[in-house]
């Protein structure tokens, strides 16, 4: 079980990485079923993370209370600037008959105090839910599984069976089970809650986003990685050196891994060193991509940050320049829509939900003409003799534009 990494950025300098508030309840889920089964406390549990790799992550605490086990983790962002590093993640795991829970065994997530509530369109997670992403959901499912595995071969302490939740429950299948969960007839209650999250979710955006009462439960890598202007930028020019010491005559610049995903599985023809995660650097990319000697520059993105690139803005992170989604109803303003179609993109609460909006709507035109205005704004930072080329993806991988 690998510790948390480290990265080196140059001039001697190690930023360490951290694990996300996803990879805590996780774990925290892992450690509090072990407690519960085994009346083992454990110092350290294995996370299975997204990309198949195993991570040790340290218990604070785990203790049992009549038919609940619950166990701690405290969140390590490492050298990150994160709001919610230091928080305590906790996992409450109970077990329950399926006469108390109809239907085949399976994990039902709760979400406790601390953890916000969707409110609005435009997220990952649909308004009513949790805010537990989609990745930390499969990962507290797939741990679990792993977890009742790693038993299967124990001596028990006699099962508990709690009473049925109080509150709506997320329903999650096992994504491996022990064989003596499913002849048994048992469905696992998870509660995960954050103390203190009300009072964080404040720091964040979350009010902004409509995700009220608490923080939320994040991650797609498992893995936070430090955040340092220098840093990213020494990255994109080693990845950039890469590209071009391979003899590549193009360069896709993605914003993360997600569009790069995107872009590869159209542009087949390129190899993988033509790629190069820009994340927030707009301008910077792509002026060190013509430094480079790249004339051809492709760029993969979602509406969010198209949006952004069209405002000509150089650095395109949320803290130093929010959404402003009055851009797009400008936009649809000048191509004829009418003011109240304008208010409503305006008033949209994310680039997603703005998106869902004109896709109902059928405005393609708007999508388009942002496309067009981020790839011109790319060519004025890229100077005489580039050619531009813009993806535009919604988030489930379907080109929505390809600005030429």
């Amino acid at each position: 079980m690998p510790e948390t990494p480290s990265k080196s950025y140059g001039k001697g300098k190690r930023l360490r990485c951290g694990f996300s508030t996803g990879t805590a309840a996780a774990a925290a889920a892992r450690a509090a079923l072990r407690r519960l089964i085994t009346g083992a406390c454990t110092d350290t549990v294995s996370v299975r993370l997204p990309s198949g790799v195993d991570l040790a992550v340290p218990v604070a605490w785990s203790g049992i209370a009549g038919a609940v086990a619950t166990a701690s983790v405290i969140k390590d962002a490492g050298d990150d600037p994160d709001i919610t590093n230091g928080a305590e993640i906790r996992a409450s795991v109970s077990l329950l008959r399926c006469e108390t829970a109809p239907g085949d065994p399976k994990i039902l997530l709760i979400a406790g105090k601390g953890i916000g509530m969707v409110t609005k369109p435009g997220l990952p997670v649909a308004p009513g839910e949790p805010a537990i992403n989609p990745t930390p959901r499969h990962m507290i499912a797939e741990n679990i599984g792993l977890e009742l595995q790693l038993l299967e071969n124990r001596d028990f302490r006699p099962l508990p069976v709690n009473t049925p939740p109080d509150k709506a429950a997320l329903s999650l299948p096992f994504c491996a089970c022990g064989s003596f969960i499913q002849p048994a007839g048992f469905s696992i209650m998870v509660q995960i809650e954050v103390p203190g999250g009300e009072q964080l979710a404040v720091r964040t955006l979350n009010p902004r986003l409509g995700i009220l009462g608490g923080i939320s439960i994040l991650g797609t890598t498992g893995i936070v990685k430090p955040f340092s202007n220098e840093a990213y930028e020494q990255t994109i020019q080693s990845a950039l050196s890469v590209a071009a010491s391979n003899g590549c005559d193009s360069v896709v610049l993605s914003t993360g891994g997600k569009s790069e995903r995107f872009a590869a599985a159209l542009l087949k023809e390129l190899p993988p060193e033509a790629y190069v995660q820009i994340a927030d650097f707009f301008s910077f990319a792509v002026r060190e991509a013509r430094r480079f000697g790249f004339s051809r520059i492709i760029h993969s993105v979602f509406f969010g940050k198209a949006i952004k690139m069209a405002q000509g803005l150089s650095y395109t992170h949320a803290h130093a320049a929010p959404l402003e989604l009055d851009t797009l109803a400008t936009e649809a303003k000048s191509l004829g829509y009418n003011a109240d179609y304008c208010r409503e993109l305006a008033s949209a609460n994310t680039a997603r939900h703005a998106l869902e909006i004109m896709a109902c709507k059928g405005s393609h035109s708007i999508i388009e003409s942002i496309a067009r205005r981020a790839a011109a704004r790319s060519a004025r930072f890229a100077g005489d003799g580039a050619r531009i080329r813009l993806l535009l993806f919604d988030y489930d991988g379907r080109l929505l534009v390809d600005v030429k």
